[in-house]
């Protein structure tokens, strides 16, 4: 006999699951597509706009439906979701196949649109059977209240929770699994639903295999062919981890993001740039971190004989697993004078503006990556100087934006720049003789033995000279036509301008 859903829960229950299971797979499509896509921010409007055409195109389908078949049962809602998640397991097959490829986002798009319209054909199916004998306002209100609820709820239990527990491609299969779920709940039929029983068994063991669309989208990143050796993932997002035959390299959301190396003497990651901050404030004593990242910097800081208190934000707590697995740097983790605190590094400084400190150093991500205004714009370069005394220094790299050359001149009276990265105050800032350079070189030591970090006053002579051989330019002399092609411009909150109208776009 048909189940018919009239006055029921059932129908509810349904049409939640429509929304939760829709919008959950928009986020995930969006993070496949931010990933492959460098976190710029254009990934968000390109799988927003894709995934309401699909929807749109569904909705319309499923209209059609309902005028065709005007009884329209639960047994054909329970054929549309175990049509949709053959369909979504298929769809990510092929992602994975194609994730080698060179047009990987455009062939994505097409699959995005795929999945929406597979998706979108269910809500009017269910709208039609939870109304089709009672068409009062309240049983039409409920029916968009449940599909609403379970649209609101996807971003909270997807990205916040089981994202944080299980990876991406974990819980795609873990979605299409709950579709199979209510897909079984509607048939009727006892032999169907045992097929659909079974393709859920072996769909739920599938979730145990290990993760490869992100490292199949990783193998070109850093070299051509070359995979991460490992990839932590969590609800903040990705590091991937390479390794050749001297370094170990890091990527963010597949974008360089640094070095495991303190080494001045190697320097191929530019420490030299870290060290440059122990001789410009050589008694320095409080510092502020915004940005933990591989934590070299963090530990080149550590060195300095003075230092009190070094307060690290970082927003992404999984930095701590990777700091905790190499002994280059791990050492931060047990020194009693660095304080790492999982925050929003502008939010932070806003709810924490008591102190001041004598240099803060910025770990910024490359301009052209969503969300950089937040440490690029004029507002939020205005906030630093509220905890930051007349003397103090602020560091932070450019990536090679002159609108941040420019923004931070119009803020602070004195802007020099160091290879790309930008240094300002409220004093003139000059480099010493490398006589006292080479002095506060020979001061830098090891916070767990106290041993120098120079041996021989010549290896002070050499990593001066290295740090010598970068000029200290001021503001008034750097050259921008020979990074930028445009006049520079003031980053604020609201233009976002190297991240749309100068950004590098999907």
């Amino acid at each position: 006999m048909v189940k018919k859903m009239k006055n029921n829960y059932l129908i509810y229950l349904v049409s939640f699951f429509s929304g939760f299971l829709s919008l959950s797979l928009e986020i995930i499509w969006m993070r496949i597509i931010s990933f492959a896509g460098m976190s710029v921010p254009q990934a968000f409007s390109y799988t927003l706009a894709l995934f309401l055409v699909g929807i749109a195109i569904g909705a319309s389908i499923g209209k059609k439906i309902c005028r065709k078949n005007k009884k329209i049962d639960s047994v054909t809602i329970g054929y549309v979701f175990f049509i949709a998640s053959i369909v979504d397991i298929c769809l990510i097959i092929m992602a994975f196949l194609v994730a080698k490829t060179s047009i990987f986002i455009l062939i994505s798009g097409f699959f995005i649109i795929i999945c929406a319209t597979t998706r979108g054909v269910i809500f009017p199916l269910v709208h039609h059977l939870g109304t089709q004998d009672k068409k009062t306002g309240s049983q039409i209100s409920n029916v968009y209240f449940s599909n609403v609820f379970g649209s609101a709820l996807a971003p909270l239990l997807i990205s916040f929770i089981a994202l944080d527990y299980i990876n991406t491609q974990q819980v795609y299969l873990l979605i299409c699994f709950i579709s199979l779920i209510v897909s079984m709940i509607c048939l009727n039929s006892k032999k169907i639903k045992i097929s659909v029983f079974v393709v859920c068994f072996l769909l739920f063991f599938t979730m145990m295999l290990p993760e490869r669309i992100f490292y199949e989208l990783s193998r070109n990143s850093y070299q051509v062919d070359k995979y991460p050796v490992q990839i932590i993932e969590n609800k903040h997002g990705f590091i991937q981890i390479y390794k050749d035959k001297v370094d170990k390299i890091v990527f963010g959301a597949n974008v360089y993001d640094g070095k495991l190396n303190t080494n001045i003497f190697h320097n191929s990651n530019g420490i030299d740039r870290a060290y440059l901050l122990p001789i410009l404030k050589p008694d320095a004593e409080n510092i502020l971190v915004i940005g933990l990242s591989t934590g070299s910097w963090v530990k080149v800081l550590s060195m300095m004989p003075n230092i009190k208190k070094i307060t690290v934000i970082e927003i992404n707590p999984a930095y701590l697993e990777l700091i905790k697995s190499d002994p280059i740097v791990s050492d931060i983790l047990k020194d009693k004078r660095i304080e790492i605190i999982f925050d929003d590094g502008r939010k932070w400084v806003k709810k924490n503006n008591n102190n001041k400190y004598d240099i803060i150093l910025i770990n910024t991500t490359w301009h052209w990556r969503a969300y950089a205004s937040n440490l690029l714009s004029k507002d939020f370069l205005s906030i630093l100087k509220n905890v930051m005394h007349q003397d103090s220094i602020l560091f932070y790299n450019t990536t090679q934006s002159a609108d941040a050359y420019f923004t931070a001149s119009k803020t602070y009276p004195y802007v020099y720049k160091y290879k790309f990265m930008l240094l300002s105050s409220m004093r003139p800032i000059k480099l010493e003789k490398k006589d006292r350079i080479q002095e506060s070189l020979c001061k830098l030591v090891r916070y767990s033995n106290q041993t120098p970090i120079f041996s021989t006053r010549e290896e002070c002579s050499i990593a001066a000279n290295i740090i010598l051989s970068t000029p200290l330019i001021s503001y008034e002399d750097i050259i921008f036509s020979e990074f930028s092609n445009h006049e520079p411009e003031i980053i604020t909150d609201d233009n976002m301008i190297t991240e749309y109208k100068y950004g590098k776009g999907l």
